[in-house]
């Protein structure tokens, strides 16, 4: 398999600020970053933990999608059940119903993702600084730097509890040794404590430029900073380019849109496109996951050949600014 989607897969209950309740999505930062690459490319599936219960309340949406489930490990009876409140002012809240120790007991393990780091073409992560899994996760990336034998490029996508003052040099350390640093501007303002878009993208660009301690050298190349609804920044040694959202997208759902667009962007980079290509995919796989409650039903050609049509359209039509 291509691409690997190392990220929990749950069911999500999301509440909206205007009332309105939609039960028994399939959701979870993996499966939305899953459908955000198979708008581009069939070779794709989560590696994660789940319950039971999983394949009798979403196995039908793998199929009818052609998305292997080889990938989920069975680890209790109940799939972890997330409930997302909005808020009038556009925050959230989440909450694990089952627990936040049910909740870690189905994640994914380094051991578990130890094969692929030799097999695909891109691994996506979504965790928080945890070092019970980098401390796992980052000496196999060093042997496999080491020995030339490392086919995978891995994304970072950063969780929210993570991104304060006191996580930023485990934040550098960690980044500093992925492919890839996915993380919104919000998130950002936090980490750094600084409001300045231009500041945090100084910042960024200092990160490139220096080794990390655990690997001897920065692999880092891309840093994917997410501005919700103004686009977002491709932030590399050499520059920042701009990117925005798609014009008029129909925005039912805001649920998962950063992840959607962090797996495009991974597909993009490890496909070889630029960085604005890569930014623009990220885009259209969000507007895809944003225009229905949930995931999208069905990720088929014509949808896929749309998304190629308006890639086309867009790129060169970006001014390089804010």
């Amino acid at each position: 398999m291509d691409y690997i989607i190392a990220s929990t897969v749950v069911t999500d209950e999301i509440r909206f600020a205007d009332k309105k309740t939609v039960e028994k999505k399939a959701g979870g930062a993996g499966i939305y970053a899953l459908c955000g690459i198979r708008l581009w490319c069939d070779s794709v599936m989560p590696v994660t933990g789940v319950g039971k219960d999983y394949a009798e309340m979403f196995g039908e949406w793998y199929k009818k999608n052609h998305i292997s489930m080889d990938g989920l490990i069975q680890k209790d009876e109940k799939t972890p059940y997330n409930v997302i409140q909005y808020f009038e002012d556009g925050e959230r809240s989440e909450t694990a119903l089952y627990g936040a120790d049910h909740y870690r007991k189905i994640e994914v393990t380094p051991k578990e993702l130890e094969p692929y780091f030799q097999t695909a073409k891109g691994i996506y992560i979504f965790k928080n600084t945890s070092p019970e899994f980098w401390n796992g996760i980052l000496p196999m990336m060093e042997s496999s730097f080491q020995t030339r034998s490392r086919a995978a490029a891995v994304m970072w996508e950063i969780a929210s509890d993570s991104t304060c003052p006191e996580c930023l040099e485990e934040v550098r350390w960690i980044a500093g040794n992925v492919d890839i640093f996915s993380i919104n501007l919000t998130e950002a303002r936090n980490l750094f404590g600084t409001e300045s878009l231009d500041e945090i993208i100084g910042k960024f660009r200092g990160w490139m430029d220096s080794p990390t301690p655990f690997a001897g050298q920065n692999h880092l190349k891309l840093i994917f900073l997410r501005r919700g609804s103004k686009g977002a920044v491709m932030i590399t040694p050499e520059e920042a380019v701009y990117v925005p959202t798609v014009d008029h997208a129909n925005v039912v759902d805001p649920t998962g849109g950063g992840n959607s667009s962090s797996g495009a962007v991974l597909y993009g980079w490890c496909s070889g496109h630029t960085p604005e290509e890569c930014g623009l995919m990220g885009s259209i796989s969000a507007a895809m996951c944003l225009e229905q409650y949930g995931v999208p039903d069905e990720i088929g050609m014509e949808k896929r050949e749309a998304a190629q049509r308006l890639l086309a359209a867009m790129k060169g039509n970006n001014p390089n600014e804010e």
